[in-house]
């Protein structure tokens, strides 16, 4: 085949798989953005800050329905690994799995938790929540 008239053929087949490509709405780009920086600030203050912060991260009426335990200053996390990625359940809906590292401090025991997140976004305020409990440091 010449080559001019392969041009012919790759170019508009070319521009019709990027325009597929790029059919994500600005509204979801955002949200994705949004999902990567909540999460990643989740796994921060899980990590190095204070347990009883990663409930900051919680859908305000569950927030209020669910009680800090008082006995998070016991818990000091030494690893968090996320094991699943988050995957779409839903529009507005994933889920994330991490494995959580900690020490019973007046025990002195390393322990380790599965903790299945489950985040949803608030288009109205722009804002991913968490929407199941935080896990126990038992």
């Amino acid at each position: 085949m010449n080559p001019l008239r392969l041009r012919q053929f790759v170019i508009p087949i070319a521009l019709l798989l990027l325009s597929v490509g790029g059919c994500e709405t600005i509204e979801d780009r955002n949200s994705a953005n949004l999902l990567e920086k909540v999460l990643s600030s989740y796994q921060n203050t899980v990590r190095w800050g204070d347990p009883e912060r990663a409930f900051v991260f919680l859908k305000p009426d569950l927030f209020a329905e669910e009680p800090i335990p008082t006995d998070l200053d016991n818990a000091r996390v030494t690893g968090y690994e996320v094991i699943r990625p988050p995957i779409a359940l839903s529009e507005g809906l994933v889920k994330q799995t991490a494995r959580i590292s900690y020490v019973l401090k007046d025990r002195q025991i390393e322990r380790n938790l599965i903790d299945e997140q489950t985040w949803e976004y608030q288009p109205e305020e722009k804002v991913w929540y968490r929407v199941n409990p935080i896990p126990e440091y038992k």
